[in-house]
């Protein structure tokens, strides 16, 4: 058991104490952004920070990735001690950095536009908590540094291979959220984000003169029908209740004004607010989207290639994330949120494991909320205050069970 008989003042000193060199740890990882599967600085820079502080961290086969157990006492734990996973995600975006400022990305065209950055930080520093104070520790923890959330497919399931869920009871993550204010998280039981599949439609058809459609397949209206009609005939499709919307981001074809073109394509995503809607629009799509093109004459090739699945949140998992944010954050530091229609592959790990993922609140306390710049934008820069909110947040979840008197669990 802790030696302190309310660690949350002590948390939050500690925290408070790592907050500049945990400010400079983002900045570094800000400016050195690296894409899925390739996060070798940043998965050495984890490495080195976590070996100082004498930590064992280990990477993943993969080449990118760390994980990191910290038990009570520094022993093994045995299989039998409890165990909480604490996830980061630590890939950034294609993304060209539009930001002035000193830390502004060195790597053309990559930037930490969804903050995983923060995320990266927030779980380093919990490590450097427990680190400086084991005395704190009630449960073994475990650190993921998880690659590759951001590719298609994610690093999720590579992670949960490697053994990162092996022998935990539970499993958390936070993800900035612009937002919210900073010094808040935000929570919901139940889904928090949605399923997302990837739709590819290559046409093909007779081309030729546009001064002769009778003689060819008219692609250009084929591709024009159906990325009009397949959304609104896919509501019709399936249970409106799983939420699904289809929506296209790309269209392709021709090169010349007067000639019907041989080949088009047509891509976008799909996304579920239910497991049920998901499976449902993955199994539909294909078969209308030839039924459209079907009267053109034109050939369909559709390929759906399955994201993730919604994220849901365990009651339970939601209860604690709320008293220990309540406890070092404040009892009015916790508000609800709403399912958003992104994807996360956080989601694998919670089928597996229980527990929940918060939204972490961003937003400068001063700030209006539509002068913020939302996460994917290249002016996205979180108000990096939430670098300590965060860690406080995990080093009292993982010091024990709260005392009674915590607000009521987001619904």
């Amino acid at each position: 058991m802790s030696t302190a008989a309310d660690p949350t003042a002590m948390i939050n000193s500690e925290v408070a104490a790592l907050e500049a060199e945990l400010i400079a740890f983002r900045r570094d990882l800000h400016s050195h952004p690296e894409l899925g599967y390739a996060e070798h600085r940043t998965t050495g820079k984890i490495i080195d920070a976590l070996s100082a502080a004498g930590l064992q961290p280990r990477r993943l086969p993969s080449g990118t990735g760390v994980l990191c157990d910290i038990v009570p006492g520094g022993d093994d734990g045995g299989t039998d001690r409890p165990m909480i996973g604490l996830r980061a995600d630590i890939d950034a975006l294609p993304i060209a950095d539009g930001k002035d400022v000193p830390y502004r990305s060195v790597n053309p065209g990559v930037c930490h536009a969804c903050g995983h950055d923060v995320h990266t930080t927030v779980l380093l520093g919990t490590g450097l908590l427990f680190a400086r104070r084991p005395d704190l520790l009630t449960k073994g923890v475990r650190l993921i540094f998880q690659p590759a959330e951001e590719a298609n497919p994610g690093g999720a399931p590579m992670t949960i291979e490697a053994g990162a869920l092996d022998g935990l009871d539970e499993v958390y993550a936070l993800h900035c959220d612009p937002r919210t204010e900073v010094g808040r998280i935000a929570l919901r039981t139940g889904p928090i984000t949605s399923a997302t599949d990837r739709i590819l439609v290559r046409l093909s058809g007779a081309g030729g003169h546009t001064s002769r459609p009778h003689l060819t397949v008219d692609l250009v209206g084929a591709l024009a029908q159906i990325a009009v009609e397949a959304p609104m005939l896919l509501s019709r499709r399936i249970d409106p209740r799983g939420g699904s919307s289809l929506v296209w981001g790309r269209i392709n074809a021709g090169t010349a004004a007067n000639a019907i073109p041989e080949f088009g394509e047509l891509e976008g995503t799909v996304r579920s607010l239910q497991v049920s809607g998901w499976t449902d629009a993955q199994r539909q799509l294909p078969s209308l989207i030839a039924q459209i093109a079907e009267p053109f004459g034109a050939t369909a090739d559709v390929t759906v290639t399955p994201g993730v699945p919604p994220t849901v949140n365990h009651a339970d998992g939601v209860r604690r994330l709320t008293e220990a944010a309540s406890a070092v954050l404040g009892r009015d530091a916790v508000g609800v949120t709403e399912q958003s229609l992104g994807g996360e592959d956080f989601s694998w790990m919670l089928q597996q494991v229980p527990g929940a993922m918060a939204r972490l609140g961003v937003r400068p306390a001063d700030a209006d909320p539509a002068e913020v710049f939302d996460i994917h934008q290249p002016r996205f820069d979180p108000d990096e205050r939430a670098i300590s909110a965060g860690v406080s947040v995990f080093g009292r979840l993982c010091s024990g069970d709260l005392r009674p008197g915590a607000p009521d669990t987001i619904a």
